[in-house]
């Protein structure tokens, strides 16, 4: 089995960097915007207010920038790890989480204001 998955990861991550490049600018680029945004509210509510369970622990250990900046480093590797083992899939993997990330930084700065996704609701049940 690991060797399997050594070969895996060795054949897909030839000219990975090269054809995803702008696909793993913009993953990047969302993901640390999620997370300047979670900083922001952070140092204003604290991190008690955040729902992904991760993020809220490790910024309860780290504090409301350290933590978050180790969550977005996470989310990175976790990302491209996933896109180079799915390689056909990537550029869609790649692509869901940045919107979903830059949603998450807008609904972290103004959206909250605006409305309560359903998800929300159903988690403060």
């Amino acid at each position: 089995m690991a060797d399997w998955l050594i070969t895996k990861f060795k054949e897909n991550y030839r000219g990975f960097w090269k054809d995803y490049r702008w696909f793993l600018a913009v993953f990047i680029l969302s993901v640390f915007c999620d997370a300047a945004s979670t900083m922001h509210f952070m140092l204003i509510e604290g991190p008690d207010d955040e729902i992904h369970a991760a993020i809220r622990l490790v910024s309860r250990l780290l504090g409301p920038v350290a933590g978050p900046l180790a969550g977005a480093i996470g989310k990175v590797a976790a990302g491209i790890l996933v896109s180079i083992y799915l390689r056909r899939f990537a550029a869609y993997i790649l692509a869901a989480a940045s919107i979903i990330s830059f949603w998450a930084a807008w609904y972290n700065l103004w959206g909250f204001e605006i409305y309560t996704p359903i998800i929300l609701k159903w988690l403060s049940w």
